[in-house]
């Protein structure tokens, strides 16, 4: 099944690589303390999403009384961790609520900074995930029982294929990693990559890999066989000429480029991808950016997802009007008036999907959903380091300087040395 995105949506393909020095040595934004009266709260998200959310936090305000205040939160997960680690850990916080990524909400849980959310504010939010969604919030979200952070967006790296270049050349969409051997085969003559992927560093290596280990079944801080699987067809792919190797280097604007230039017949890419097509006229129709299902690997057709969450310092003064704000804004009829709103709020909830599935990304994200292609995130507590030793030995490896008996080993030890 296929769906052509017609919907922008925002992709959220950071990543995050933190120094423990540098932490101490910031200061915290905005006041020490944040609001004290228990009738207003702060609330920090993106500021491109203010005026987009503002009539259903002005809601909110109307139907409890309490005053919400926005405040621009940081873009990256790293720069959250930058600005408030010092102030929580002086036990003082300028934010009610926060909305943090994957890594960051796993070491904000690590440090023991935030608030868990009672059953009365997740209960209907729960009720409310598509089974990859949850799987994704018990890994993120949930420790020894308690959930700390609630999803409001849900960013999958989608399969991307160009149907007219490859009908011209009397190919389809490649399904599984065979077809992408019998693609790349095909078009390499004529100076097409059957598939491309951003794949630089800091941070995209990780991407990349942790899509195919996704496909392998493996577990890809465990080096299993699954990872070693993935990181075998990489390299295949590289060295038969089916992925370019000058990929390595390659930052989204590039891998972008090469697709809509024709270099790439493929490619795994964030849904912001569907914006970027839209917008150069001269180039785009429906069938050059079609979202197709992931290729099939020896486990599964399978991407990853992550997203940002709600979430609530334990150093606030106002969490009762915090919690009611969370549970408000992540209420399954609030989620549907968010993901309309902007798509920074679209999610793979059931809610979501049902009012918004019928067309656009959000279609995409439906099929995807409703057909079991989505992993979590692969989890690690100190997700930020872990993902950079991926980066680092995927690299070492994918251009030869490491076999894979040796780019294995490194990532058991390196892993393991994380404690």
């Amino acid at each position: 099944m296929k769906h052509t995105a017609v919907r922008r949506t925002l992709a959220a393909a950071t990543t995050f690589i933190l120094a423990g020095g540098a932490l101490a040595a910031c200061a915290s934004p905005g006041s020490d303390e944040g609001s004290t009266d228990g009738k207003s709260i702060v609330y920090a998200v993106q500021s491109f999403s203010h005026e987009a959310i503002q009539p259903i936090v002005d809601a909110f305000t109307k139907e409890t009384g309490i005053k919400v205040e926005l405040e621009s939160g940081p873009a990256t997960g790293s720069d959250l961790l930058t600005q408030l680690v010092p102030a929580f850990n002086s036990g003082t916080t300028p934010y009610d609520v926060i909305d943090a990524d994957d890594p960051a909400g796993a070491a904000l849980v690590a440090g023991g900074w935030l608030e868990p959310l009672s059953d009365e504010v997740t209960s209907a939010y729960l009720d409310d995930l598509t089974p990859g969604m949850a799987e994704g919030h018990e890994t993120w979200n949930v420790k020894d029982g308690k959930t700390y952070r609630l999803y409001h967006n849900w960013d999958v790296g989608y399969a991307w294929a160009n149907e007219e270049l490859l009908a011209a050349n009397g190919l389809a969409a490649p399904t599984s990693w065979d077809d992408m051997r019998t693609v790349g085969a095909a078009l390499k003559d004529k100076g097409i990559y059957a598939f491309g992927d951003a794949a630089s560093k800091p941070g995209l290596t990780f991407v990349y890999l942790a899509y195919l280990t996704a496909q392998a079944g493996g577990d890809l801080y465990a080096a299993d066989a699954g990872t070693r699987q993935a990181f075998e067809f990489a390299k295949e792919l590289i060295d038969d000429g089916y992925f370019p190797k000058e990929a390595l280097t390659w930052t989204y604007d590039q891998s972008n480029a090469a697709y809509m230039e024709g270099s790439l017949a493929t490619m795994r890419q964030w849904p912001f991808f569907e914006g970027v097509a839209q917008s150069n006229t001269a180039w785009y129709s429906p069938e050059k950016a079609v979202i197709v299902d992931p290729p099939k690997g020896p486990s599964a057709a399978k991407t990853w997802a992550g997203g940002w969450g709600m979430a609530i310092p334990k150093a606030s003064k106002n969490k009762e009007a915090a919690a009611k704000f969370v549970e408000y804004m992540n209420s399954p009829e609030v989620a549907v008036q968010l993901a309309e709103a902007t798509s920074f709020f679209g999610s793979a909830r059931q809610s979501v999907l049902d009012a918004m599935g019928d067309e656009g990304i959000i279609a995409s994200l439906k099929h995807y959903a409703e057909s079991d292609l989505i992993s979590p995130r692969p989890f690690h507590p100190q997700a930020a380091k872990a993902e950079s030793i991926i980066d680092d030995i995927g690299q070492t490896y994918l251009i030869g300087q490491i076999d894979i008996d040796e780019a294995m080993d490194r990532i058991k030890k390196q892993i393991a040395d994380l404690g």
